[in-house]
């Protein structure tokens, strides 16, 4: 009798560990496709060198956190704007390679939170990106291969509302400087 009562309480236990999150609804699954697009769209903008095709998918309002040290200041559109057409001047053929150096896995994009320190939810509302970018140095042909990793928010409009990104900014003139040196 005492082993089924032990069983019984094992039982009730398991029974009341947290629920989980809900199955991932059709629009969730719609809107997380539809943001994977329009990330493509921005990627597209970078290969085609296209200001228009990128920034179609920026809001107006966007708040941007660079790769590059800049004391934690958020910037805005006319300064993504700007930066993007600075790789235009100095970059030919930049491309980005989705899910390219993460280790353990062929997928670029993520969202939602099974496990995470604060809520779990399936919504994907923020939307992680791993992947490559590759390009050539415009002015001395050198190869730049950088491991990057984003985090970007899209608005109603699924348009990129923040963007967090990463990536080693310094490696870039490291990796033009030893073309420059070896060749």
């Amino acid at each position: 009798m005492k082993n089924i009562f032990i069983l019984f309480v094992l039982t009730l236990i398991i029974a009341c560990e947290a629920p989980a999150p809900s199955s991932v609804s059709d629009d969730n699954v719609a809107k997380f496709e539809q943001q994977i697009e329009a990330f493509e769209t921005f990627t597209k903008g970078f290969y085609n060198e296209d200001i228009d095709e990128l920034m179609s998918v920026v809001a107006d309002s966007v708040q941007w956190s660079p790769p590059q040290y800049n004391g934690g200041e958020l910037l805005g559109y006319e300064d993504f704007k700007e930066a993007v057409l600075y790789y235009y001047e100095n970059f030919d053929e930049i491309t980005f390679n989705p899910a390219e150096g993460l280790i353990g896995s062929d997928y670029a994009y993520w969202s939602g939170s099974l496990y995470s320190e604060g809520e779990t939810n399936t919504e994907p509302n923020v939307m992680r990106v791993y992947g490559t970018w590759k390009s050539t140095h415009t002015q001395t042909g050198a190869p730049v291969y950088n491991k990057w990793y984003g985090v970007i928010n899209f608005n109603e409009d699924n348009k990129i509302a923040t963007f967090s990104d990463w990536m080693d900014v310094n490696g870039m003139a490291v990796q033009i400087e030893n073309f420059v040196n070896n060749n």
